[in-house]
């Protein structure tokens, strides 16, 4: 028995606001499907971000309704959990995924099944600030684990060892009942041992951020097929469109950067230039000259000097901040003042306001 699992299809993200972005997430999903099929795989596990929004556009959900027909038609169940992206954090709402019958959905609730003797578990996305009670959970399905033979559990978190700098979960909080960690929300291609089990995160379907393009030209995109006897995995890569990162200087030398151009699909450009502000204004009139056959042309400066260049190499995690400021407060009080940043620089009120009353219940 085979199964395949995907993750972070982030359908209906609309990149640079283009069209052909739009598609290209829709292209790779589908892409997927026809080949776990023609994989004549047993089931699909989907370890969250199935959307990138929780209201998703129409479109969207048209595109997901078409793949789920498709699946059903070859006797291929699918089992899920939501995303952070997935997940309007308002009570009482409901996820886009409750509109469709052909899907099981893993939830707090309801977080496992068992499908031909296989234990499949899952828990929606915790906040960190829910850590505590995503490890209770945790704990009571590792407990139920046991009964089986074959465990498959499904999780759409950060962990601190492969996502450090915003992680909801501790690499030893995960417990070690489970054969097979399908995992999601970190865009990279990731396979490790967990206890005598596989922990997997197969990354995003697509190029969701242009830092995810060493971990692509490296291990590509798409998704896993697993064989459940010995849970070997296979890796199956999509066609995706291609992204060309480069820098460059007075110089020019753009012969590199024109051999992406001749693909089929028209590449995503990302091109810094180190020059100063005057020689900046004719370098950027001949890139877009040279390269507008691009299907988006991203071009940035960066000051040569060597105290600016500093600056712009070094990435500012807001969090390490916070942190640094409010050192002499508890954990929990960290973790949810960055919450209430992050909910109110989205402009989300009530996502700010269920966080604060859930941390005064859990910190009383």
């Amino acid at each position: 028995m085979r199964f395949a699992h995907l993750a972070d299809t982030h359908l209906g993200y609309r990149q640079y606001n283009l069209d052909e972005r739009e598609e290209d997430f829709y292209a790779a999903f589908h892409e997927a499907v026809d080949k776990i099929i023609a994989a004549k795989c047993d089931f699909v596990v989907h370890a969250g971000d199935l959307f990138d929004e929780p209201r998703p556009h129409i479109r969207a959900m048209v595109e997901v309704r078409k793949a789920l027909g498709m699946l059903h038609e070859s006797r291929i169940p699918i089992f899920t959990i939501p995303g952070n992206h997935d997940i309007l954090m308002r009570r009482g709402a409901m996820i886009p995924h409750a509109i469709y019958r052909r899907i099981e959905v893993l939830t707090v609730k309801k977080p496992w099944r068992e499908f031909n003797g296989i234990f499949i578990a899952g828990l929606p996305y915790h906040s960190k600030i829910h850590a505590n009670a995503l490890k209770e959970e945790l704990h009571k399905l590792a407990t139920e684990a046991k009964k089986y033979d074959k465990k498959i559990l499904i999780l759409h978190q950060g962990i601190d060892k492969y996502f450090p700098l915003e992680y909801e979960l501790k690499f030893a909080d995960i417990p070690r009942s489970f054969d097979y960690y399908a995992l999601g929300h970190v865009h990279k291609r990731i396979i490790d041992d967990l206890g005598v089990g596989r922990l997997a995160y197969p990354g995003s379907t697509e190029m969701w951020r242009i830092d995810e393009l060493s971990d692509y030209e490296k291990n590509g995109k798409g998704f896993f097929i697993v064989d459940v006897e010995n849970f070997e995995i296979e890796r199956v890569n999509l066609d995706v469109r291609p992204f060309v990162k480069a820098e460059v200087d007075s110089n020019l030398d753009l012969e590199k950067i024109k051999e992406a151009l001749k693909v089929t699909k028209k590449p995503v450009i990302n091109i810094t230039v180190a020059s100063d502000v005057h020689e900046y204004q004719r370098i950027y009139q001949r890139l877009v000259n040279e390269l507008k056959d691009a299907l988006y042309l991203d071009i940035k400066r960066r000051r040569p000097e060597e105290k600016e260049e500093a600056l712009y190499d070094k990435t500012i995690n807001i969090q390490e901040l916070m942190n640094e400021v409010m050192k002499d407060y508890l954990e929990a009080e960290r973790d949810y003042a960055y919450s209430i940043f992050k909910a109110l620089l989205k402009g989300d009120l009530d996502e700010a306001k269920i966080v604060t009353e859930d941390f005064y219940k859990v910190f009383k």
